[in-house]
């Protein structure tokens, strides 16, 4: 790998993209005459949205292994789109390679998100002022005994959330409340490591669960939606009815009134972060702290999958007007080149 000294037109960048491992990667086949499309999972999910950003990106495509080719670069601003170090840590890793190669500022910088694994996040973000996040560890789980001696070993306390690395959207996750029932728990042993994390308990006054999902583009910050439900585990499709009226509140009011109350815990968490574009999904608490759940660039953020007119149409538009701002900015971005580079 080689970089030359030409510095290029500034509108135009080198968008960083990845061939993930394991079965991170999908043929979707629809009735029709349209071709299979590949789908790619652990990305920033925001290309669909930003259509204008490849006709003046070179696309940079990394995979798993030592490098194949001699790749020769330009010096122009860095757009990776890998999100998960747990698909991409290789070609993470070659990204990173490149960013330091070519000594240009880099958006959602290859070396913070392979910081940004589940256990990283939490053991990051552990002594933050008015932050709680959940002990989380990750493992290999070859078997029942292995898992439950390294539980034990780190001290865990149950009940424990345990999910294969790199599954996303409660995809696979499973609540043990007791040690004794590892011996039943259906875990995919011996499919890659896992991750375990100590659950803890987020039901408001009234019974329900809240889960808000915050968003960062840069310094600034939006709420995404908040998903209401009498059960922890929270997704779109188990919100609990009669929310509707809370939600579009908490929508409405969030720019002036919540907003000002968390911008320096969640600007802490970016600033431990170092990424530009991603989400945190967490319980803000009456005591005005921060119950996170996870915090990373993985999250799909800019799709609807309700119907338009939604209350979610504003919130979206607003933070994909904020995304595009920022990506066309590079030196917005948080990872610069040093001043002697």
């Amino acid at each position: 790998m080689s970089s030359d000294s030409q510095l290029i037109a500034s509108d135009e960048v080198l968008l960083i993209r990845g061939g993930p491992v394991g079965r991170s990667c999908k043929i979707d086949v629809r009735d029709g005459f349209d071709p299979p499309r590949m789908v790619l999972n652990g990305t920033a999910s925001f290309l669909p949205y930003v259509p204008e950003l490849l006709s003046r990106a070179q696309q940079l495509w990394l995979g798993p292994g030592k490098w194949t080719k001699p790749v020769t670069m330009r010096r122009r601003p860095v757009i990776n789109y890998m999100a998960d170090v747990d698909i991409y840590e290789e070609a993470l890793g070659k990204a990173d390679l490149v960013v330091r190669q070519v000594r240009q500022p880099a958006f959602n910088a290859p070396a913070a998100v392979l910081r940004s694994g589940r256990d990283q996040v939490a053991d990051r973000l552990a002594d933050l002022p008015g932050v709680r996040m959940p002990r989380t560890i990750r493992t290999p789980a070859p078997d029942r005994a292995t898992l439950a001696e390294t539980i034990a070993v780190a001290g865990l306390t149950f009940p424990l959330l345990i999910r294969a690395a790199g599954a996303h959207g409660g995809e696979g996750m499973i609540k043990v409340d007791r040690p004794e029932d590892l011996e039943t728990a259906k875990i995919g042993f011996d499919d890659g490591p896992v991750y375990v994390t100590e659950f803890v308990d987020f039901a408001d006054a009234d019974g329900l669960y809240r889960k808000h999902r915050v968003v960062v583009v840069g310094q600034e910050i939006f709420l995404r939606h908040i998903i209401i439900g009498d059960s922890w585990l929270l997704h779109a499709d188990r919100r609990a009815q009669n929310t509707e009226i809370e939600e579009r509140a908490a929508l409405a009011a969030f720019a002036e009134r919540i907003c000002p109350a968390i911008r320096p815990t969640v600007m802490a968490v970016a600033e431990a972060l170092e990424l530009d574009y991603f989400g945190i999904d967490c319980s803000l608490r009456p005591d005005g702290g921060m119950l996170v759940f996870e915090a990373n660039a993985c999250m799909n953020i800019l799709h609807n999958s309700a119907a338009s007119p939604s209350m979610w149409d504003a919130p979206i538009a607003t933070i994909l007007e904020a995304l595009r701002g920022l990506l066309a900015n590079p030196a917005r971005w948080r990872a610069q080149p040093s001043a002697n580079a």
